[in-house]
């Protein structure tokens, strides 16, 4: 069964990019948490002229971005501009088994971002790794918004100029299950101390969802309409400039 996952994610980086090394670890800090999922830490390598060229060098190690990668990444974007970065990791997996996620830090008005996607990998077809998966995008990022959107599905929204619920939404501010009875899960999302909301996971579904399937797209619709009827999904603009 073929199956793709994407996962992407908006935040703010701040009025000036981080340093190389530390948006580097970013990214290893995901690979760590994926390691959790079945993605061995030295499974990942950098970007390079090539694909063989790329696979000559592990992006990471146990304890952190590796020295080649590093080095890589500095050769290529050491003079580049400072106020936007793109850095990204592979498998080096090409069709079934694929990963691949980069983050482009910006300093701009428009909201830095993540983009995660998985091609034919079984394991994110359980919904409970895929939480995992958000819940590790938010305690890195701190995103003002997530999205799990299966391909096809945009088309399907209710609101065109918000964002879709599809598999999964992450809103930064808090949403109780009361407001959305369609959704599968509603789980709030504490601050690093696990003590104050700094928002919420909702699952529409928890099965794979499946834009093809009547059902879901309907509960993905009704979530939308809800959430829009309670003044609980920003419109795009909105989260550019409110957020």
């Amino acid at each position: 069964m073929s199956f793709y996952l994407a996962v992407s994610a908006n935040f703010r980086t701040g009025t000036s990019l981080p340093s190389l090394d530390d948006q580097y670890n970013d990214l290893w800090k995901l690979a760590k948490s994926l390691e959790t999922l079945g993605q061995p830490i030295n499974d990942w390598f950098p970007p390079a002229d090539t694909e063989v060229n790329s696979l000559l060098n592990q992006a990471f190690t146990s304890s952190g971005v590796s020295p080649a990668a590093l080095a890589l990444a500095r050769a290529d974007k050491g003079n580049r501009a400072t106020d936007l970065r793109t850095l990204g990791v592979w498998n080096g997996k090409d069709d079934q088994g694929a990963i691949v996620y980069t983050a482009t830090y910006n300093t701009s008005r428009i909201p830095s971002d993540l983009d995660f996607s998985a091609d034919g990998v079984t394991g994110f077809i359980d919904y409970r790794n895929v939480v995992t998966l958000v819940k590790a995008v938010i305690t890195i990022w701190n995103p003002i918004l997530v999205k799990v959107v299966p391909s096809g599905y945009s088309k399907r929204r209710i609101f065109p100029d918000r964002p879709p619920v599809g598999w999964m939404i992450y809103l930064p501010f808090e949403v109780n299950a009361k407001q959305v009875p369609e959704a599968a899960h509603v789980i709030p999302i504490t601050d690093g101390k696990g003590k104050k909301q700094q928002g919420t996971l909702i699952v529409t579904v928890t099965n794979r969802f499946d834009v093809t399937d009547p059902e879901h797209v309907k509960k993905a619709n009704a979530i939308e309409t809800r959430l829009v009827d309670q003044d609980l999904l920003p419109t795009l603009r909105e989260f550019v400039t409110k957020f």
